[in-house]
């Protein structure tokens, strides 16, 4: 069935007065083309079309349209069908369709729908022992993931979640954040392969970002141009960076943790590979490359601070032995527990944590243990610098940590899976903390 001129001349009229007549929601069709959500706003209008009151030919018509509309190899939309109907480029053209279909209007601001509240993300959390099952039990699903690596926890997340939450019509959105520089020679495999950035660019499931060269403790230009929802429902980190984690600059000098880090580091200084900066780490005989940062301590009071001020849920996977003991130093209420210039190690660690460090030291692989009822936790923790909640307080309501790198059913990190082959090293942790934000300090 064919259009006829008439009814084609008026159809352009409407898609060409979009702009001025509808101008709001003009402007908030811009996030429907974003690359990671084209290809869920194609097949969302497509349904719409069906479903709209157009005449039987316009359906037909639009709807072949966009049947030939698609994304290229390279990323670009090809849409010469969809062009010569509405007579607009290829993504003007889109954003016209959803603006005339009202599809904009159905999609709420993610930031807009409200969250759980820490008493009911606590309650689901102790119902599950997936904590990531978070997901299927809030009105949103978002995820943020800082220190992304090759994408490997992205790419499970997403398997795993991205189907049965799409049954239910809900976006998962997935951002991940990672200071590699994808241009860098330096970080080897931690890089992600163009085929798995492309895939899940590419998952209509997915609403899906992917931010490299950036400092997951400098997101201020993120948060103006709103690449970041101001919370998520869940904030993971996988194998939490040493030496960057494994040290607390609030209670060990500066000169304790060089020497420490010379001592079993090995001697390193910054060099220039080409063109960039590099740091050369003198170890056992050879001479390794690190990014320049790679020894630059953050401390993990500063990571806890990010995640309890961005996420519903945070989720600390694969942690390794140094830096779990000094995470859990600064969730214990008796600062006992965060002696000033001592290094923890096994001689110091039994007389520090006492009766937990007993019960963590015998818990089997895959047990899991409610740090609550062993130890008291902070009621107050500093939230200062941390957006959106400057100058304010934080606790952790509960607190649960499981012995090993990765579970069945769980999505993990390609760093999680390769501690099966690393017999020699200590079973890893992996931390459930459920933060609340506290009321602002006078």
């Amino acid at each position: 069935m064919e259009l006829n001129p008439g009814e084609l001349a008026e159809f352009r009229r409407q898609v060409a007065a979009v702009r001025s007549v509808r101008g709001e929601q003009w402007e908030a069709s811009r996030r429907l083309v974003e690359p990671n959500r084209l290809l869920a706003t194609l097949q969302a209008l497509r349904e719409a079309v069906t479903a709209s009151s157009w005449s039987l030919a316009m359906k037909e018509a639009v709807a072949a349209a966009l049947d030939r509309t698609h994304l290229s190899q390279a990323g670009h939309l090809s849409a010469e069908s969809l062009r010569q109907l509405t007579g607009l480029p290829a993504t003007k053209a889109v954003r016209a369709l959803c603006v005339l279909l009202d599809f904009v209007a159905r999609q709420p601001a993610l930031d807009s729908i409200p969250v759980l509240s820490p008493v009911e993300v606590e309650g689901i959390v102790r119902k599950h022992d997936n904590p990531f099952d978070l997901l299927l039990a809030s009105p949103t699903a978002s995820v943020l993931d800082l220190g992304a690596g090759d994408l490997a926890f992205a790419d499970e997340l997403s398997a795993h979640y991205g189907p049965p939450l799409r049954r239910r019509g809900i976006p998962l959105v997935l951002h991940c954040l990672d200071r590699l520089d994808p241009a860098s020679r330096l970080g080897g495999p931690l890089h992600p392969e163009a085929s798995r950035l492309a895939r899940l660019q590419q998952n209509p499931a997915l609403e899906f970002r992917y931010v490299g060269d950036q400092d997951m403790f400098n997101l201020d230009e993120l948060d103006r141009t709103h690449v970041l929802l101001p919370r998520y429902n869940i904030v993971t980190c996988w194998g939490p960076a040493t030496p960057t984690f494994a040290y607390e600059p609030s209670r060990l000098a500066e000169a304790i943790i060089q020497a420490d880090l010379r001592r079993t580091k090995g001697e390193f200084r910054t060099v220039r590979l080409e063109e960039e900066h590099a740091l050369e780490v003198s170890h056992q005989g050879r001479f390794l490359l690190f990014p320049p940062w790679k020894f630059d301590i953050r401390g993990p009071l500063g990571l806890l601070q990010l995640m309890a001020g961005r996420g519903s849920l945070c989720i600390l996977g694969a942690v390794d032995t140094q830096v779990f003991w000094e995470i859990l130093a600064q969730l214990l209420e008796d600062p006992r527990a965060r002696p000033v210039d001592r290094l923890f190690t096994p001689e110091t660690l039994p007389e520090t944590f006492g009766d937990l460090h007993r019960h963590l030291s015998h818990l089997p692989i895959g047990s899991m243990l409610d740090i609550g009822k062993i130890s008291q936790l902070r009621t107050a923790i500093p939230l200062a610098g941390t957006a959106p909640h400057h100058n304010s307080c934080f606790r952790f309501r509960h607190v649960r940590v499981r012995r090993g790198a990765w579970f069945d059913g769980m999505p993990a990190s390609s760093t999680a899976r390769l501690f099966s082959h690393m017999t020699e090293e200590p079973a890893p942790w992996f931390v459930t903390l459920v933060p609340e934000i506290l009321p602002a300090l006078p």
